[in-house]
């Protein structure tokens, strides 16, 4: 099986986003942002976490070309381009750089989630602030177990499709999309994207071997929630 780049996806991906709490993210990322002048977004997929926030110089990557280009429309205060986080190379660093909605997921294998993390670092000024989001073990195994999810608005029908990879806390993702066209017909499309997570330890000792000095960690938006079994998403706050 072959990842696909977001294409269909980024198309429909606000309309089928609608219920994403972007406002939990935001406040995460207000409460650390601490007056920083130059924010990195990875991942900015169409820009909305980028565009609700303050900052003098703000920078979103994606290494989907119609997502910089959904993002370039959606948010005029921000400048959009398309970079992959894995060989990132922007000639300038950043007082904040985050990578909200599991985008760390998306590095395809533990070498790959080294190199994010090290690029991330030497694109990070000194005393900046890095925050990301993962999908945990409790996730991959229970809600990632081929399990089937669709939804559906007046223009919009999919389905998601969740098949366990072969390496341990991986998953596929198999979306079909039934989009309504200008003469009333829907029109099929397919995507597939995979997922890769690993343990707490293994992210912590990751962080560690990169140079980070781990600020906070906690699960499911609350500061307070320390890392728990059962927990859908764990966040990490790092400083340089």
């Amino acid at each position: 099986m072959e990842a696909s780049e977001y294409k269909t996806f980024a198309k429909v991906y606000d309309i089928l986003n609608y219920d994403m709490p972007y406002n939990l993210w935001l406040d995460i990322i207000n409460e650390v942002k601490a007056g920083a002048e130059s924010i990195l977004d990875i991942g900015a997929g169409t820009g909305e976490i980028l565009k609700a926030l303050s900052a003098k110089r703000k920078l979103g990557i994606d290494n989907s070309l119609e997502m910089v280009k959904i993002a370039k429309e959606n948010d005029a205060s921000s400048e959009y381009k398309v970079s992959d986080m894995m060989t990132m190379k922007l000639d300038e660093s950043f007082d904040m750089i985050t990578a909200t909605a599991d985008v760390l997921n998306y590095a395809p294998s533990k070498k790959d989630f080294t190199t994010v993390l090290e690029n991330v670092y030497a694109h990070l000024n000194e005393g900046g602030v890095f925050i990301f989001d993962v999908h945990t073990e409790h996730k991959m195994q229970n809600d990632f177990n081929f399990e089937l999810y669709s939804d559906s608005t007046d223009d919009v029908f999919y389905t998601w499709q969740t098949v366990p990879g072969e390496e341990a806390l991986s998953v596929w993702h198999e979306l079909t999309f039934f989009i309504r066209n200008h003469e009333n017909l829907y029109e099929k499309y397919e995507e597939t994207h995979y997922q890769q997570t690993y343990k707490h330890s293994e992210i912590l000792k990751i962080v560690n071997d990169a140079g980070f000095i781990i600020d906070k960690t906690f699960s499911d938006f609350d500061t307070t929630n320390v890392i728990t079994e059962v927990a859908e998403r764990n966040f990490y706050i790092l400083k340089k």
